[in-house]
């Protein structure tokens, strides 16, 4: 058997989250230095308040950004490269990027400015890069599925 047949039978779903949550946060991070994200959650505030509303005078905490976003970043992949079937997946990935979107007007209301630009940038890479990784290799979810399917 050739070295890509294997690699393709036994995925490493620990490693794949693992790096896929890093890298979310190392493009955040990057756009962060950049002063990117100032100009998106600058942007998401213009989209979210209502036209003639002063800015929200208060601001979220790094940790709390930070945090909120390590934990979207990690467990996104890991949910979806642990759910069976394209499509539960990718209503998962929509799913949580709509809930995470949902955010900026609750901070609103709250009177805080919607900084939620990493955690989107962290929920979008990290779900690319595990919705990639599934597409190729055979995870162990997908072959319990086909076996109970095939029972039946």
């Amino acid at each position: 058997m050739s070295g890509k047949g294997q690699a393709r039978d036994h995925p490493h779903i620990g490693l794949a989250v693992l790096s896929a949550g890093v890298m979310a946060l190392a493009l955040s991070a990057g756009l962060s230095f950049l002063g990117l994200m100032g100009e998106v959650d600058g942007f998401l505030e213009s989209v979210f308040s209502p036209k003639g509303m002063a800015s929200p005078p208060n601001t979220l905490g790094h940790i709390e950004i930070w945090g909120g976003s390590a934990l979207l970043a990690f467990l996104l992949p890991a949910v979806i490269l642990n759910v069976p079937g394209l499509w539960r997946r990718l209503v998962v990935f929509c799913l949580t990027f709509a809930l995470t979107a949902a955010w900026g007007p609750v901070l609103l209301l709250a009177a805080h400015k919607p900084e939620i630009g990493v955690a989107l940038v962290a929920v979008l890479w990290s779900g690319f890069c595990a919705m990639f990784y599934t597409t190729n290799h055979v995870l162990p979810v997908d072959k319990t599925q086909s076996k109970d399917h095939g029972a039946r």
